[in-house]
């Protein structure tokens, strides 16, 4: 819970910031990418041409009571290629995207970032496994198939063997009670 509390009131402090430092706004913009949160169109103050800004947005989500909860269940099985791409393409090799370096700006930033990094990599991962899991799902079934079949053909050979040894303790009892001197028979 203090664990709570503290990462509630460093998340607070983030969205206070009314210029924040270009490592808490590359986290965010990738946290908002990762949760499907579009940016603002604003005046570019340089060009005067409009550009992305996902300041605001990132206040917006960072004010919700449940932004914290929301990233603990963030279905992490299910993100969108096209956010994934996103993040691999623009967060993930950019040098200044490292935990270490954002850790400078802001600790909740830094968190934020590792979260981040750690969605692409689960992501990354599953693609790997996934194919792997249907593969397996596969041969266990049909393992399970050729199991059921040897039992059947295991049960068929024991009433075989059975019904063989059946008719052998029949022949050896017929014999006994038969046994005929081999002097008669020439």
């Amino acid at each position: 819970k203090q664990w709570y509390q503290r990462r509630v009131a460093i998340t607070a402090g983030v969205k206070s910031m009314k210029s924040p430092p270009p490592g808490v706004r590359l986290v965010m913009e990738a946290v908002c990418i990762l949760k499907g949160i579009k940016p603002d169109r604003v005046n570019d103050p340089a060009t005067g041409k409009k550009v992305e800004d996902f300041w605001k947005p990132s206040q917006k989500l960072l004010g919700d009571m449940k932004f914290l909860q929301s990233l603990k269940d963030y279905d992490k099985d299910n993100v969108p290629v096209a956010f994934v791409k996103k993040i691999r393409a623009t967060y993930i090799p950019n040098p200044e995207f490292v935990p270490e370096k954002i850790r400078q700006a802001s600790n909740a930033a830094e968190g934020l970032c590792k979260w981040v990094r750690a969605i692409e990599a689960y992501d990354r991962v599953a693609k790997v496994v996934a194919p792997k899991k249907a593969a397996l799902a596969i041969a266990e079934s049909k393992f399970a198939e050729a199991q059921k079949s040897l039992n059947a053909k295991r049960a068929m050979l024991k009433e075989v063997q059975d019904k063989l040894q059946s008719l052998r303790d029949k022949f050896e009892e017929n014999t006994k009670k038969k046994k005929v001197p081999t002097a008669t028979l020439r």
